[in-house]
């Protein structure tokens, strides 16, 4: 047992050395020598680092925290055991009710219990404030108890309680729910119930409740060595394994077990077949156990019916016209985007523990169709658009992101999802893009869904955040999904900071957050400096001795250089591209310093199938107007601002430049064309706001000279929408204009390249039949004319 004394004596960390041996399939190879970690990732190339290694330090994000923290702190803890110790027989303090919202006795009550359980466990890791770990210690000893009891009534020990909710005897042992157990048996065979509001006879989304208090359990095991939660979880798992193999056995029309025709059925029912990301816990629990019926349970969750395959097969069906729907009906034109999102974060935990690449596959094309297709600049998905059902919830068509902007927008737990996805995938292949849309999703949405005040009693998150123009966020929630994942969203920022390779010869630096890094089997601590994203730097300061490669992000929106030094000197520029990681490999000492700046700069981003729809961003952080747009409701902001271009196409030099900045140092900004106002999407207030404006730019002009020819558009290059949009032609007649594709080539080294050019441009246009040989002329003169105007002010 000598090896035991290398090993940290937490229960977690000596599973890690126990459960799994040295080879540990990844893939079609593996990594040899390389004990697994338990969690998220735990098999992959690179890996997390536990929450308790990284400490936030000062800045936005620990704002945010705080914020919920202190909602966490002061949120009466027993409303959440209300419910479950109705099923249990159990009684409950006079004066305490159930949360409310969803949690109030319906078909989802218990979900929010589970995500409560993980804020709290998060909340304990960040700080080790004992208080966190105590509430949590209670909620799980009480759900223990409650589990108990209703196992108990399998062999007649009925509860004295005269609650009418403790009657009925369950099917399995270890079924944990603050509703009976058949409201998820009747999902399946026999009875296939519905998504309703019946609890006699409906359902809503029974598996998404298990996963929520499963992964509640398993955070509290991982994040606070509870191992009484690690004995509830093991428990519910055997209970899932029999409800999902045997099934409903004591219903009088139970026919045998389960087959995976059922399982294909139940999980393509429109909501009722949502299951969150259950699938992600059960690989976990077979790695805890060793048992490979946990495993099962999770390729239990393969929703074969209508969507792995075409995963598998990179064939985008998230929308389909309604005489295509595959599978048996069950499913709508329109998938449901945070019942699908998470189900793709279960499949590459199946890929980390059986090596079965269809999942991995399943999972990374899935992703594919998501981002960028159906992506919003805010880093969110869903939404709606002409002619479609009336729910944004649902994926938006391929590519059309103009016309689904309207109504209320991206809803914050699929963009939780997705994040979650992103860092997964990254694990996997270490592409840099993973983390520049982790990043713009973790800045802008993530970070806006909490209000910037004080609540004890509501966690001000938000369900959806708007992106229509003049919109306004509402921040509540009590009981809904993204109330439930914004407890969990905010209280661990720290976790994508850093990565680690799984041999530890390699650091990851992802994200730009004040934190500090305890990397102790290292023997590093790593210390990061930055105000990020109020400022444009960072330094990171190594203490500890040894060789290491530091792999340091480089944002995919760099556009004025990236600028790093290690103690003072600097690191080659021709060796930064953005949209890569920085490899820096040496041998460390203490009070190294890596410094790196990285100048923020306005950018415009078109959509996808209406360049004149755009965004403001700056540096990953999108701007949005402030005010009702004067056009009236479901009009836009339009500006004109190619007028204020100079050959280096910097917008922020003078068309929309900043004017000033927030108490808390967050820039504000004014456009020079039309004088409006714009600030950071990440404040958290009901201010009417528009995240998308219109681009109006009717002439050519270079400065103030004006060619007198129309700024025309050449249709070509739009995408077709795969399934047709009611009033919107495919691929449309809203094409990129004369002066977007001149701009697109900026910055211009000197004015004649700028001519160059104007005058490719200008003959393409000619070339398609856009204009006529006289108006080429007359730009291309123009713009030889333009020296001065276009002159970059020093």
């Amino acid at each position: 047992m000598a090896w035991l004394d290398k090993v940290s004596f937490s229960p977690r960390r000596l599973l890690r050395a126990c459960t799994v041996g040295a080879a540990v399939l990844v893939g079609s190879g593996a990594i040899t020598g390389v004990l697994a970690d338990l969690g998220p990732g735990g098999t992959a190339p690179v890996r997390p680092f536990r929450l308790d290694q990284v400490r936030l330090g000062d800045g936005l994000l620990q704002e945010k925290r705080d914020r919920i923290k202190g909602f966490l702190r002061d949120y009466d803890a027993r409303k959440f055991l209300v419910l479950f110790n109705n099923q249990a027989g159990r009684s409950n303090p006079a004066g305490v009710d159930p949360p409310g919202g969803w949690e109030d006795g319906g078909l989802l009550s218990g979900h929010w219990t589970g995500h409560f359980m993980t804020a709290l466990s998060q909340a304990y890791a960040d700080q080790g404030e004992e208080f966190f770990k105590d509430k949590l210690n209670w909620m799980v000893n009480e759900l223990a108890e409650c589990q108990d009891a209703i196992t108990a009534r399998m062999d007649g020990e009925l509860s004295n309680s005269s609650s009418s909710d403790s009657s009925w005897i369950p099917t399995h042992p270890g079924y944990l729910g603050a509703l009976p157990e058949d409201t998820v048996l009747r999902l399946g065979p026999p009875r296939w119930a519905v998504y309703g509001s019946s609890l006699d006879n409906n359902t809503w989304a029974p598996w998404y409740t298990q996963h929520k208090i499963m992964r509640g359990l398993l955070d509290a095991y991982y994040n606070t060595n509870n191992t009484q939660a690690y004995d509830v979880v093991v428990k519910m798992a055997d209970w899932a394994y029999l409800a999902l193999t045997v099934g409903d056995k004591n219903h009088a029309g139970y026919t045998g077990n389960l087959t995976r025709d059922d399982l294909n059925y139940m999980w393509d029912l429109y909501i009722g077949g949502e299951f969150g990301g259950a699938n992600e816990v059960f690989p976990e629990i077979y790695q805890l156990t060793g048992d490979a019926k946990h495993l099962n349970t999770a390729k239990a969750f393969d929703n074969r019916e209508s969507l792995f395959g075409a995963a598998v097969e990179d064939r985008d069906i998230l929308v389909v016209p309604k005489n295509e729907i595959p599978g048996r009906g069950r499913r709508p034109e329109r998938l449901h985007a945070n019942t699908h999102v998470p189900q793709f974060i279960g499949y590459l935990r199946v890929f980390e523990f059986s090596g079965e690449q269809e999942y991995f596959e399943a999972a990374k094309n899935f992703y594919g169709w998501v981002v960028p297709h159906r992506g919003f600049a805010n880093g969110g998905t869903s939404g709606n658009y002409p002619g479609s059902t009336n729910n944004v919830e649902l994926f938006q068509n391929r590519d059309n992101i103009a016309n689904a902007i309207a109504q209320d927008g991206s809803e914050t737990c699929t963009t939780y999802n997705l994040l979650k996805l992103a860092r997964n995938l990254f694990l996997h292949e270490h592409n840099a893009t993973y983390m520049d849309n982790y990043e713009r999703g973790l800045f802008n949405q993530i970070a806006a869904s909490r209000a910037d005040s004080e609540s004890a009693d509501d966690p001000l998150l938000t369900y959806f955040q708007p992106l229509s123009p003049g919109s306004n966020r509402d921040y509540g929630n009590t009981g809904t999904c993204c109330g439930g994942t914004g407890q969990e969203s905010h209280t661990k920022y720290q976790e994508t900071v850093y990565l680690r390779s799984a041999d530890d010869s390699t650091l990851y630096v992802n994200l730009f957050i004040p934190s500090t890094l305890n990397w102790e089997d290292k023997g590093f601590v790593i210390e990061q400096e930055t105000t990020f994203p109020r400022g444009d730097n960072t330094k990171l300061t190594v203490t500890g001795e040894g060789q290491l490669d530091i792999n340091l992000r480089v944002p995919a929106w760099i556009r004025k250089g990236f600028e790093v030094t290690v103690n003072g000197e600097a690191v080659p520029g021709d060796e930064v591209k953005p949209g890569t990681y920085l490899t820096l490999s040496r041998t460390w000492q203490t009070g190294d310093v890596i410094e790196a700046r990285m100048p923020f700069s306005i950018r415009i981003e078109r959509a996808l199938d209406r360049p004149d729809t755009q965004a403001i961003m700056w540096g990953p952080v999108l701007l949005q107007l402030l005010g009702n747009p004067s056009g009236g409701s479901g009009s836009f902001w339009e500006l004109s601002l190619y007028q204020y271009l100079k050959l280096d196409g910097d917008y922020s030099s003078a068309a929309i430049t900043q004017t000033g900045a927030t108490a808390s140092g967050d820039p504000l900004f004014t456009t020079a064309d039309a004088n409006l106002k714009a600030r950071p999407y990440y404040i958290g207030d009901a201010q009417a706001v528009s995240s998308y404006f219109r681009r109006v730019e009717p002439k050519v002009v270079f400065g103030s000279l004006d060619t007198g020819v129309a700024n025309l558009k050449r249709n070509d290059g739009l995408p077709n929408y795969d399934v047709p949009v009611t009033g919107i032609p495919s691929p449309g007649i809203d094409g990129p204009t004369f002066l977007d594709l001149v701009w697109d080539e900026a910055p211009f080294a000197t004015h004649d390249a700028f001519v160059d050019a104007v005058t490719t441009v200008a003959d393409a246009f000619v070339g398609a039949g856009v204009y006529t040989a006289d108006e080429r002329d007359a730009i291309v003169a123009k713009a030889g004319e333009a020296e001065q105007e276009l002159a970059p002010e020093s």
